[in-house]
């Protein structure tokens, strides 16, 4: 929550306005101005270019086809479909319906990813509650189990180590805090005051990873309770014989108490990916435009390359996807930390010169 504060702080401060009003911002800027403030010119126009080539290849990945691969997995799960080409096709229509917005620009992403996430994290949130409250007197064994697991490695400091590793591997990709790749749609917001929106951003490290990522967790340690399956594999064969791996096994969580609810997760799983990959073309299109000009040419060119990555992320296999996506969007960390560290007390000033302004109003 403290990084996404500095961080989307920053994205505000150090933003760039065209005379059109079009924002561009993120760490490309805050990293080049903000250092070229220290005295350090050099660095900070290498860690901008490293940071939005490493922003590029995330939006690629991690925020395109990790996210199609996944709603593609879902939908071919339920309705019995087979790999492959289903997953061309299936990607191929989550294409036409990305296009469809991004082309918009950010306004029609904003109006659509408005709607969607709330309406997702309320459907997803009430189906988690049914499930914990169906199997209640699992709950204490549940939050055992992952206390027990996380302080007590089976294999020792080497356990420990890979609990950690995979544990920021998740975190970066669940909330982005670190990665810097939400400020850049932080950067687009209306406000006198930079760290106004910072006190917005670290609400969101606390919603979808604390409160929904913990939920999905005591529903899959429950199920595992009820149709035992070995944890951190990439696929699991469940007691029907079948391998389940990803959103199908939370999936399969759902359905041992909400029979039906595999077909509205579905729609949430597809709705959150969608979301997502709007979000991240949006973070992509910044970063290729920092890099080659802000033209016309150079945004339609981006947009064509991600429509194209959805629909190879869907017709992929799921451990080369989320191979390639978790490398990009961890070593997307590296350069923003360095800012983060040396532009901190930046953030400290805006954040004294917000609460003089509210103590002044009051």
């Amino acid at each position: 929550m403290t990084l996404k504060f500095v961080e989307c702080t920053l994205g505000v401060q150090y933003r760039d306005i065209n005379d059109k009003g079009v924002v561009f911002g993120g760490p490309m800027y805050y990293l080049s101005k903000g250092l070229k403030e220290k005295g350090y010119i050099g660095l900070g126009k290498f860690l901008a270019a490293f940071f939005a080539v490493l922003c590029i290849g995330g939006s690629f990945g991690g925020g395109n086809a990790a996210q199609s691969n996944q709603a593609a997995a879902q939908i071919a799960s339920l309705f019995g479909m087979s790999g492959g080409s289903s997953g061309f096709f299936i990607g191929l229509g989550i294409a036409v319906l990305v296009g469809i917005t991004i082309i918009g620009g950010i306004k029609r992403i904003a109006t659509v990813t408005e709607m969607l996430v709330p309406l997702m994290a309320i459907i997803y949130i009430v189906a988690c509650l049914v499930v914990i409250g169906g199997n209640i007197s699992y709950i204490d064994e549940a939050f055992s189990q992952i206390f027990q697991q996380a302080f007590s490695p089976q294999a020792g400091l080497g356990g420990l180590i890979g609990v950690w590793v995979i544990g920021f591997r998740r975190a970066a990709f669940s909330n982005e805090a670190g990665a810097g790749s939400a400020s850049i749609a932080h950067s687009a917001v209306r406000t006198k005051y930079s760290a106004s929106e910072g006190l917005v951003a670290l609400l969101e490290p606390f919603i979808d990873t604390i409160v929904i990522c913990t939920l999905t967790a005591l529903v899959i340690v429950i199920f595992n309770n009820v149709s035992p399956f070995e944890y951190g594999a990439q696929q699991v064969m469940l007691s029907d014989g079948k391998i389940y791996e990803g959103a199908t096994l939370t999936s399969m969580a759902f359905a041992s108490t909400i029979s039906w609810f595999p077909y509205v997760l579905t729609i949430a799983i597809f709705l959150f990916a969608v979301s997502t990959m709007i979000s991240w073309s949006y973070y992509g299109q910044q970063a290729w435009m920092y890099l080659f000009g802000k033209s016309k040419a150079m945004e339609m060119t981006y947009k064509v390359l991600f429509l194209l990555f959805i629909i190879i992320g869907a017709s992929a296999k799921m451990d080369s996807v989320w191979g390639f996506s978790d490398a990009m969007i961890l070593a997307m960390v590296f350069p923003n930390m360095i800012g983060l560290l040396f532009l901190f007390p930046v953030v400290k000033q805006q954040l004294v010169r917000y609460e003089d302004a509210i103590k002044g109003h009051k």
